[in-house]
């Protein structure tokens, strides 16, 4: 085939189903440039759009309580984005361990769940793998749509972050020692075959610094965010990140970009954005630092991306303008609405939303806020921030405007635990449930 010409090549391409023409991306270089040339496949089944906002809390009183789903009323008219239909197949499904969200997959505790498709699969159990003092085991999801139908779940131990009080002496048994040892063995979970089976990564790059050296940040950082970006897997392991090959099984580890440690808060993110893999972190309150990741020479190293204080334009907004389209979903309404209010769109660049430069209005008095990170656009230098007025803003990185997308509200008992950044897949992947595909519209 490589030697038809491009229209008949496109022809002939174009009669394959979506996830095939998918695949055929990754072929080769002549292929991808005929199908992106000819615009053969549906974008629009790609996750390539921000539908929403996951939000996990932490609540006293409500132990599993569903997640909030905070998204564009169009958005929220084709996706149940609460989730709450999974009670129903098994209750108090452990929300808890909701946020490790990857092209349109969403990592539960026990199992995994596209909400546009409302497929989902429970995994089978965990390995039961030895524990270490100081470290936790957690997991996270690798899945890309155009290069495949399959995902992967990787459950490895990392560093516990430490509170105070009781959990003071969470280190390991050796604190000198090298973290993590090499090889780094976890177990692996692949939908091809449907088990989990032992993996091993061999170290590459310098040797790793021992826990004992980056005891300061242990009261300061808290992660464990992924990204996963060109066949690689990235994971927070809050004092650096780690960077596993999952085609020659290597791993390197990347140091976190320099931070001040002089503030008693710090707010990090580790996240996908339009250029690859982004880190970013609030520090005093509303001073906001970007940084990317050059992989370019044979060293990753961390480039300043953007920083700025955004108090000046926080205390200056026009709020009085409204209060954004974006809200927490409810209950999922079937009927297509009718778009009768523009809503905030990032494909949209008309600016739907005031800005803070758009009127002039007088700095509110005694003005106290802060800012954390929600997380990136995947595709777009955007990222999303909540903050202490309970306001949810698109930063665009670029030109610095700053977008009020709606009001998040919370309860007196909530405490934020988590939040990842929603692009809904249209195709169906190969979630199932006992050996079945399984979608329970039907």
């Amino acid at each position: 085939m490589d030697q038809l010409p491009g229209d008949v090549l496109a022809d002939v391409l174009g009669r394959l189903a979506p996830r095939n023409l998918a695949a055929c991306r990754s072929i080769c270089k002549a292929w991808c440039a005929v199908i992106d040339g000819h615009r053969l496949l549906r974008k629009d089944l790609l996750p390539l759009t921000v539908a929403g906002i996951y939000v996990v809390y932490d609540n006293v009183c409500a132990k599993h309580s569903p997640p909030t789903f905070f998204s564009r009323p169009s958005a929220g008219a084709r996706i149940q984005g609460n989730l709450r239909y999974l009670d129903k197949i098994r209750p108090g499904i452990g929300w808890s361990r909701i946020g490790v969200h990857c092209n349109g997959l969403i990592l539960l505790s026990e199992g995994v769940v596209n909400p546009a498709t409302r497929q989902w699969a429970f995994l089978p159990p965990y390995p039961d793998r030895t524990r270490v003092k100081g470290f936790g085991q957690f997991a996270f999801l690798a899945f890309d749509p155009t290069v495949s139908p399959h995902f992967e779940v990787f459950f490895m131990h990392c560093v516990i972050h430490r509170y105070g009080g009781e959990n003071t002496n969470l280190y390991p048994a050796s604190p000198g020692s090298e973290w993590p040892p090499s090889p780094f063995v976890m177990s692996a979970f692949s939908s091809k075959t449907w088990r989990w089976e032992e993996r091993s990564f061999a170290r590459e790059g310098a040797a790793v610094r021992s826990v004992a050296d980056v005891e300061p940040f242990l009261q300061s950082v808290y992660g464990h965010e992924s990204v996963y970006w060109q066949g690689r897997l990235y994971v927070d392991q809050i004092y650096f990140v780690i960077r596993l090959s999952l085609e020659d099984n290597k791993y390197r580890v990347i140091h976190l970009p320099p931070i001040n440690t002089t503030h008693p808060h710090i707010d990090p993110y580790l996240g996908k954005s339009e250029k690859g893999v982004y880190y970013g972190f609030e520090h005093g309150g509303c001073e906001l630092q970007i940084w990317f990741l050059n992989e370019s020479t044979h060293d990753p190293e961390w480039t300043m991306k953007h920083e700025i204080d955004l108090r000046p334009t926080l205390a200056s907004f026009p709020w009085k303008h409204g209060h954004g389209s974006w809200s927490v979903q409810q209950d999922v309404n079937h009927k297509a609405l009718e778009k009768e209010e523009p809503e905030w769109d990032s494909d949209n660049e008309d600016g739907t939303v005031a800005t803070a430069a758009a009127t002039e209005v007088t700095v509110l008095e005694g003005f106290d806020d802060y800012i954390f990170i929600l997380g990136f656009h995947p595709y777009k230098e955007i990222v999303f921030l909540y903050t202490w007025s309970k306001r949810v803003m698109a930063y665009h990185l670029n030109n610095s405007k700053l977008e009020e997308l709606g009001c998040l509200p919370s309860g007196e008992d909530d405490e934020m635990r988590s939040s990842c950044i929603y692009t809904p897949c249209w195709m169906e992947s190969c979630l199932r449930t006992n050996g079945l595909e399984t979608n329970i519209n039907h």
